[in-house]
């Protein structure tokens, strides 16, 4: 038998349907091995574009099999490419924005949503914001859970969540005293840029007043794990509002984030804070 009388290594349906999903297949397989990316509300426009992206690779590839002339190739190929560039432009600069709140098992959600900002496994004896700051709380009259999450292909992915505490007065005083015993805040300026060499960065105090609420940002215990110097890529804050009787505690965590030189736009651009107010 001839070389061209040999049968193909596939009928020509199995070509199709290998041209027609192996690029979207391939796409998603990366970004979920490499990338971690997991179906979640989070990621609902990313798993939207894979599809978009891998369909536009089907395209070239049919195009390249075709018989137009090579001008009409290159030129088709150019718009698609123009297309592809399009989409990676909305998605880049137009971030998915999630802001959810709930008054529902308020503690718990924060905790467990903590452990995931900051990867921590726990034993049944630790709640996970046990392990870098003792959630002591009182007795709340009111406990609502706050999340806010900014992400952009999940390539970069801002989470913070937030626990607020509303008291009566006189508990809410007792809570308000606890809480300078109980933690060590920030007293430091804080660089809102990663240093190069001897370039001099704008420094920041690490607190900032929102109307009513005043914010610090908080440091671990002794022995426990080290925070960054670089607070826009994770930091732990807690708010006091005087008039509306509330403790709050927020953490943020974003590793990709280059700068931050206000404080109170990063509360509010970043955690969300604009949100809950």
């Amino acid at each position: 038998m001839d070389a061209a009388e040999k049968k193909p290594l596939l009928p020509p349906w199995a070509v199709k349907a290998l041209i027609w999903c192996g690029p979207t297949l391939f796409f998603l397989l990366v970004d979920t091995a490499i990338f971690g990316l997991v179906p979640e509300k989070e990621t609902v426009a990313t798993f939207c574009l894979i599809p978009l992206f891998g369909l536009m690779v089907t395209r070239l590839i049919f195009l390249f099999r075709s018989r137009r002339s090579l001008g009409a190739k290159i030129a088709l190929t150019i718009l698609w490419l123009l297309l592809q560039a399009l989409l990676w432009f909305v998605a880049l600069f137009f971030p998915i924005n999630l802001y959810h709140h709930t008054r529902s098992e308020a503690p718990e959600r924060f905790e467990n949503q903590f452990s995931k900002l900051y990867f921590i496994s726990t034993t049944p004896q630790d709640t996970p914001s046990s392990l870098l700051f003792p959630l002591e709380l009182g007795t709340p009259e009111a406990l609502e859970y706050h999340s806010y999450v900014e992400s952009v292909l999940y390539v970069f992915h801002s989470s913070s969540c937030t626990l607020l505490c509303r008291y009566e007065e006189e508990e809410y005083e007792a809570a308000k005293t606890a809480l300078e015993t109980r933690y060590r805040f920030r007293t430091e300026l804080m660089d809102t840029e990663h240093s190069f060499g001897d370039k001099q960065m704008k420094q920041i105090e690490p607190y900032t007043r929102i109307g009513d609420d005043f914010f610090r940002v908080l440091l671990p215990r002794d022995g426990e794990r080290e925070f960054t110097d670089e607070f826009y890529k994770g930091c732990i804050l807690i708010v006091t509002n005087d008039v509306r009787h509330e403790i709050g505690y927020i953490a943020f965590s974003d590793f990709d984030l280059d700068m931050a030189e206000d404080l109170a736009e990063f509360l509010n651009d970043y955690c969300g804070w604009e949100h809950i107010r």
